[in-house]
């Protein structure tokens, strides 16, 4: 079972900086650890209500087995718990998303 990373991201591109929010994040990095590979998308839940929740479902049913954020609610993470993903905390401002790839690969 391949092991697929949700790292929120505030812009694009791999260079860009971690979003501390998760619901509200502007971008999330897709990262398949095995094939060393990634895709940006859109946060498409941004301006909605309970944008953490639906975005923890989509991401469920990306297969994202790890989400790295700065933060959840304590409804996103009573669903992370149900769904079984597991949660990693950063609380670094200033990490590009591709340090945070170079971290999880070694």
């Amino acid at each position: 079972m391949s092991k697929i990373f949700a790292i929120t991201s505030s812009g694009k591109t791999e260079k860009s900086f971690l979003d501390l929010r998760f619901g509200k994040c502007e971008y999330i990095v897709l990262f398949d650890v095995e094939k060393n590979q990634y895709s940006i998308e859109e946060n498409k839940f941004l301006n909605e209500s309970h944008s953490g929740i639906k975005l923890v479902d989509f991401l469920k049913e990306q297969g994202v087995t790890t989400i790295v954020t700065g933060e959840v609610g304590p409804m996103v993470s009573e669903r992370l718990e149900k769904e079984k993903l597991q949660l990693v905390l950063l609380h670094e401002e200033r990490i590009r998303v591709d340090e945070i790839m170079d971290r999880i690969e070694s």
